[in-house]
């Protein structure tokens, strides 16, 4: 007789999972990619060796898949900032100062997007790389809604710009000294006006 998982059971493991996600995510966000080790992770959920490879293959695949639950975050967050918006140009400004502030107010998963994520292995690239492919899409389809409001340069190349424009500010706000730096709605509102004026005729 086949083994059926109840919804109590499903649970349990997804609560597990979230678990180790979630320290994951604290120690790559603190300690880095290369010093983290599965161990830690484990330590750090309260957990077991054996509870983590239930879950992950190994360190690469749970980096992996914090990378993706930060995307659905942000996207969230970004998505959210667009709705409230029906002006196309406000759309992309509101979503630029939301994307900016999201990952100010949670500097340990920024640092795993903006930094530890890059270029540590083809699978990792990827995911990362489609994170960002999603902003600039976002990005894209609202430059291509109103093509009379903003500039002839090629929606993605704009787009592509608009969201590495983003990133590059936020990695130097982070590495900023937190005691003489701006404040992150005053860093999101320049950056957001600033790719405003870029984009628009």
């Amino acid at each position: 007789m086949a083994y059926r998982k109840t919804p109590a059971t499903i649970a349990r493991k997804d609560a597990r999972r979230k678990t180790l996600l979630d320290a994951a995510t604290r120690l790559f966000g603190r300690c880095g990619y290369h010093a983290s080790t599965v161990p830690m992770i484990v330590a750090e959920a309260d957990s077991s060796v054996g509870s983590f490879y239930a879950h992950f293959r190994n360190k690469e695949d749970v980096f992996a898949a914090v990378l993706d639950a930060l995307g659905e975050k942000v996207m969230d967050a970004v998505t959210k900032a667009r709705a409230s918006q029906s002006d196309p140009l406000k759309k992309i400004q509101f979503a630029v100062e939301s994307l900016f502030l999201f990952l100010a107010k949670n500097p340990h998963e920024a640092r795993i997007l903006i930094v530890e994520s890059s270029g540590l292995s083809p699978r990792l690239e990827q995911v990362r790389r489609t994170i960002l492919k999603r902003h600039a899409d976002q990005v894209r389809h609202t430059l291509e809604s109103a093509p009379k409001l903003f500039t002839a340069i090629p929606s993605a190349i704009a787009a592509r710009c608009l969201v590495g424009a983003v990133f590059e500010a936020l990695y130097s706000w982070l590495e900023a000294a937190p005691h003489s730096r701006p404040s992150a709605s005053k860093v999101a509102r320049a950056v957001a006006d600033y790719n405003a004026r870029a984009i628009r005729r």
